[in-house]
C-alpha cells in the first residue's frame, strides 16, 4: 500500500505556523496537510498574493517537510466570489507543491444535532455546491491538483453520498478524502462498514478516532476509540489505495485550546508511530 503518513497543523491552531511545522517534523513525519488558521489568522487567504504562497512553501521547505495537502479555501458557493476563491486556493495548493485539496460539502444541519435544512431549501443549497464545484473542477485538472471530499454532513455526509457527488461531478481530479471520525461521530455510522460504498474512490484519509454514541464530542487518540482503521485500510487496499494518511486530532479529554504545545508534539508523534504500526499489519 502507497499510504504516506502525515499530520495536518490543525492540532496546532491555537499556534503559529512555524510551531505547527516544527512540532510535527520534531514528531517524525515527513508530510504535512496545511489546515486554514493558525492563531485565528488565515494562513493563505482567498486575497493572498503568488508570493504569499512561496514564502509558506518556504517555511514548510525549512522545516523539512513536504505538503501533501491543503485546506480548500471555502466549502460554500453561495457567497459571491466563491467560486473565484476556491480556484485561487488550488493556485495555491499547485504553488505549494501539494497534489490534493481538502473540500467538503455543505452543512446540512439548520441547528446540530437535530433540525435538518427543510427539503426545498436542502435541494437548493445541495444544488448550489454541485454547481460551484462544476466550476471549479476544469481549474483543478489543468493544475493537475486533485480535490479529495471528505464526509461532514450533507453532500458528503458518508459513503453512498461520496460515491455519487464524485460520480456526478465525474472528474478524475475529484475523488475521496474518507474520515472515520466524522461518519462515526455525525452520523453514528461502523465507517468500517461504510467505506465500502465509496472504496474506490477513496485517495486520502483524515485520521482521527471517535468514542460513543452519535454527537459525542469526544475525539481520542488514533487506536484508543470506535474506529477500527486496520479494517478501513483493509478494504480500500482490495483498491489499490495511494495517499495520505493525515492525523487530525487527538485531544480526547483535553479541551483543544488548552493543550499545552508539548503534549500536541507527543501526541502526534506517538499517532504517526500508530499508523506505523496498522500500516505493518495490512
Amino acid at each position: 500500500m502507497d499510504a504516506k503518513i502525515a499530520c495536518e497543523t490543525l492540532p496546532y491552531s491555537e499556534f503559529a505556523l512555524e510551531r505547527a511545522l516544527e512540532g510535527i517534523a520534531r514528531a517524525g513525519y515527513e508530510y504535512v496537510a496545511l489546515s486554514r488558521t493558525h492563531e485565528k489568522v488565515d494562513v493563505l487567504p482567498a486575497d493572498a498574493t503568488d508570493a504569499d504562497a512561496e514564502a509558506v512553501a518556504a517555511k514548510v521547505a525549512d522545516a523539512g517537510l513536504k505538503t501533501c495537502l491543503i485546506f480548500a479555501v471555502t466549502g460554500d458557493f453561495a457567497e459571491p466570489g466563491a467560486v473565484q476563491a476556491y480556484r485561487r486556493g488550488l493556485e495555491f495548493a499547485d504553488i505549494l507543491g501539494a497534489p490534493q485539496v481538502l473540500g467538503w460539502g455543505p452543512w446540512e444541519y439548520k441547528q446540530w444535532p437535530d433540525e435538518k435544512w427543510p427539503d426545498d431549501e436542502w435541494h437548493k443549497i445541495r444544488e448550489t455546491w454541485f454547481a460551484g464545484m462544476m466550476q471549479v473542477v476544469p481549474c483543478a485538472e489543468e493544475l493537475g491538483v486533485r480535490i479529495v471530499l471528505k464526509p461532514h454532513t450533507g453532500v458528503t455526509a458518508y459513503g453512498e453520498r461520496l460515491k455519487y457527488a464524485v460520480e456526478r461531478i465525474g472528474s478524475e481530479a475529484v475523488r475521496v478524502c474518507y474520515d472515520g471520525g466524522n461518519v462515526h461521530f455525525y452520523e453514528g455510522y461502523d465507517p468500517a462498514e461504510d467505506i465500502k460504498d465509496c472504496a474506490e474512490y477513496v485517495a486520502a484519509f483524515c485520521i482521527k478516532d471517535h468514542s460513543g454514541p452519535r454527537a459525542n464530542p469526544l475525539f481520542p487518540p488514533p487506536g484508543e476509540g470506535d474506529v477500527d482503521d486496520a479494517a478501513m485500510l483493509r478494504v480500500v487496499n482490495e483498491y489499490g489505495f495511494s495517499g495520505p494518511l493525515m492525523v487530525e486530532r487527538f485531544e480526547g479529554d483535553w479541551a483543544k485550546a488548552d493543550m499545552p504545545v508539548e503534549l500536541i508534539d507527543e501526541r502526534a508523534r506517538i499517532a504517526r508511530l500508530y499508523l506505523e504500526r496498522t500500516l505493518a499489519g495490512i
